[in-house]
């Protein structure tokens, strides 16, 4: 057999494959539009070729199973978010980072650190709130529904472990006795703030954002 030919059948799969994994991810983002649009009873077969303008053949091939196709639609939105807390964390300690510890003592350094983290906190619950809905929607749903599914229980815990390893990183520069309780408790009371203003599009209150972020931060940083 010549090679080229060869070659042509070797690299074959590796286009189908890719070609599938195309398809897989615009099902589930499908998916994700769905289920914030309609919920979960909403969330069928139908619904999520039609949102995503595919054949009803293609979404039960690559997800026979609509619970496991609502289950993997929870897992890739779980991890778009912790891509971004990710993002915006990391800034945050890029900028604590660059302060030396000594400075990290003075109450001036900190007030006016605090200040800062509390502007970026605030802008990128706000940017969630108004670019990324659909996914707070979204996780929300999953939180909710771990109630009936004990299977989702288990992505929900892994879920909340990632989502909280970059606010243990940022308290642990102000607590290093107990940085995972206030780790906790900053990861809630931020979830749950996105969560209220989700039915506020066109009203979200900046300042009730601004003023919680900015209590919750400084109540870490130990100061008053």
């Amino acid at each position: 057999m010549p090679q080229e030919q060869t070659e042509q059948q070797t690299n074959m799969p590796v286009k189908r494959r890719s070609k599938g994994q195309r398809t897989r991810e615009k099902i589930l983002i499908a998916a994700i539009d769905v289920l914030a649009l309609n919920g979960i009873k909403g969330t069928t077969h139908r619904a999520i070729a039609s949102h995503a303008q595919l054949q009803l053949s293609l979404t039960t091939y690559y997800f026979k199973d609509i619970q496991e196709l609502i289950n993997q639609a929870f897992k890739l939105n779980a991890e778009h978010i912790t891509s971004r807390a990710d993002t915006n964390l990391a800034g945050a300690v890029i900028l604590i980072t660059k302060i030396e510890k000594k400075e990290l003592r003075k109450t001036a350094v900190k007030e006016a650190l605090c200040l800062q983290l509390s502007e970026m906190t605030s802008q990128h619950l706000i940017d969630n709130i108004k670019h990324q809905a659909i996914s707070l929607a979204v996780e929300q749903l999953m939180l909710t529904e771990i109630q009936v599914t004990p299977e989702l229980r288990l992505l929900a815990q892994e879920h909340e472990l990632a989502q909280l390893v970059p606010y243990e990183q940022l308290c642990r520069f102000f607590n290093k006795v107990n940085p995972e309780l206030d780790a906790r408790i900053m990861y809630t009371v931020f979830s749950q703030l996105q969560y209220s203003q989700l039915a506020m599009q066109v009203n979200i209150d900046s300042e009730l954002i601004a003023q919680t972020t900015r209590r919750i931060i400084a109540w870490i940083m130990s100061l008053r």
